[in-house]
């Protein structure tokens, strides 16, 4: 068990445990905090006195958060019996043990107004997930602690060295850190190998390799319908049930609040947790027929692995040439781009790999996944470079493959205020994402914690990497005759749109 001391004020709501001896301060004062593993923080009592304060008030308050998601389901807290615990499991019996939460309340995230801004994957990592709740504060919490550092740290000493609160500051009640982020920015750290970058290459050669990578990336910037790169259902709204006859209105049935929070932030948030999702089935169950008795599912599950024994006829890529109300495509599959470019290789426990800048308003479940895989399978010359283009085509359906998601970090967001015009932003959010202070918690522990962990997923020849490569190169190819059927459907919509584009012009003029 590591301990680490900082030299800070005693603040006056930091009581001792009780059955603990006292701890002797020096007239510095010196605060300590612990940390401990997650199998054993149950069992072993921290050393002298755990840090924990004497509730004064409830106060609505925003959390930076990050963590290394491997050891994780996700961030989402899940009530079932399991043997991987999630973050947010880990988060409430932490803040609880600090005082943050009561009795009465623990158990419930819905007591506290619980809320993210944004859900992440199965093995995904964050260095930027802000949590609001409202949390039992001590009296003078912030007195000379203007960056909620003080309160993160006693937090801190019940949680795994995987997770850590950088700052708790006091929020606005009206705050709500989902629907006022309007930009998140996610790093991919993909090997250099995979791209074709060798360790013994050139300056010249390296450069090529990195332009040319680029230029796919790029072709993702903007506002296009993702609709092939996620699970298309899950973002379509369903379309109301028939009214009854006997007065003409539906039933009325009462949501759950997990019904409800779920729908809701399947439509507009980030990365979803898919820990309960088999992909693989939903894919085959939720693609229409293309009209020739033909299905079109995915050759990639979860986890980015192919799928075995797949079926001569299965249709990878076609044209929806007709609507179809169980496969339409609506305002919730578009998204907006507004970087998506690869930086130089870099090293890190002597793997080389380069990191892929991803940044957006919202991403729906697996879209960075697949697009990363997407843009990887074409720089190996598996599928044609216009298949980014034709994917990004409102009435394409194209199996595009699945990246892992070992390597995939949540790395920093923006907020504003969505009501008020201007580009306005709550201080205590300007605190969290500006502040020298926090970030420079952040950095060290990406450097010290999160990317020495990462880093065993860098090497191309071991896991997830060297089966995934196998499968990609060995399954990843379309027909050509679905390919050409796709390419020329796009090119007579293409002609027809630019008519009727030019006709409306010349109509307004007129």
């Amino acid at each position: 068990m590591a301990i680490s001391c900082l030299r800070l004020p005693l603040s006056p709501w930091l009581i001792e445990t009780r059955k603990h001896p006292p701890l002797k301060l020096l007239p510095s004062r010196i605060l300590c905090t612990a940390q401990s593993s997650v199998d054993d923080k149950e069992q072993q009592l921290l050393p002298f006195s755990s840090p924990k304060w004497e509730p004064f008030r409830k106060k609505k308050v925003v959390m930076r958060v990050g963590y290394v998601g491997t050891d994780y389901r996700g961030l989402q807290l899940q009530r079932d019996e399991h043997e991987l615990s999630t973050v947010e499991n880990e988060l409430e019996n932490a803040i609880f043990k600090a005082g943050g939460i009561r009795d009465s309340n623990y158990g419930d995230l819905h007591k506290i107004a619980w809320a993210r801004s944004s859900r992440t994957d199965k093995g995904v990592h964050s260095l930027a997930t802000m949590i609001s709740l409202k949390m039992e504060i001590p009296e003078d919490a912030w007195k000379e602690d203007p960056y909620g550092i003080a309160l993160a740290k006693c937090v801190n000493s019940y949680l795994p060295d995987n997770i850590k609160v950088f700052s708790i500051l006091p929020s606005q009640r009206s705050f709500d850190p989902r629907r006022e982020c309007n930009l998140r920015k996610y790093s991919y750290l993909l090997p250099a190998e995979i791209i074709g970058i060798k360790s013994h290459f050139s300056e010249a050669e390296t450069n090529y390799h990195i332009s040319d990578f680029n230029s796919i990336l790029n072709c993702f910037v903007g506002e296009h319908p993702f609709h092939n790169y996620t699970q298309r259902s899950k973002y379509r709204r369903r379309i109301p049930p028939r009214q009854t006859a006997r007065n003409g209105r539906m039933p009325r049935r009462a949501k759950s609040h997990d019904e409800s929070s779920t729908s809701d932030e399947i439509e507009e948030s980030d990365l979803e947790d898919d820990s309960r999702i088999d992909e693989a089935t939903a894919a085959n169950n939720e693609e229409t027929s293309n009209g020739f008795g033909e299905l079109l599912v995915d050759s990639f599950d979860t986890h980015g692995n192919s799928l075995k024994d797949q079926s001569s006829n299965v249709v990878r890529a076609r044209w929806l040439y007709e609507p179809d109300e169980k496969d339409r495509i609506t305002a919730s599959h578009f998204r907006k781009i507004f970087r998506c470019s690869c930086g130089r290789p870099e090293n890190s426990m002597g793997f080389d790999y380069v990191e892929i800048s991803i940044w957006g308003e919202s991403f729906m479940l697996h879209q960075i996944r697949k697009m990363v895989g997407t843009a990887v399978a074409v720089k190996r010359k598996l599928i044609p470079r216009d298949i980014l283009t034709l994917s990004l085509a409102k009435f394409s359906r194209i199996v595009l493959p699945l990246a892992p998601s070992e390597v995939l970090i949540l790395r920093g967001n923006t907020f504003i205020l969505r009501k008020i015009p201007g580009s306005i932003t709550r201080p205590e959010m300007l605190t969290m994402v500006e502040s020298e202070e926090i970030l420079k918690a952040v950095d060290q522990f990406y450097t010290s914690i999160m990317l020495p962990k990462i880093s065993k997923f860098l090497d191309p020849a071991k896991y997830p990497w060297k089966e995934w490569v196998e499968n990609l190169d060995a399954n990843t190819s379309i027909p050509d005759a679905q390919l050409n059927e796709v390419r020329n459907a796009w090119k007579q919509w293409k002609e027809k749109f630019q008519i009727y584009r030019t006709t409306s012009a010349l109509a307004v003029g007129q």
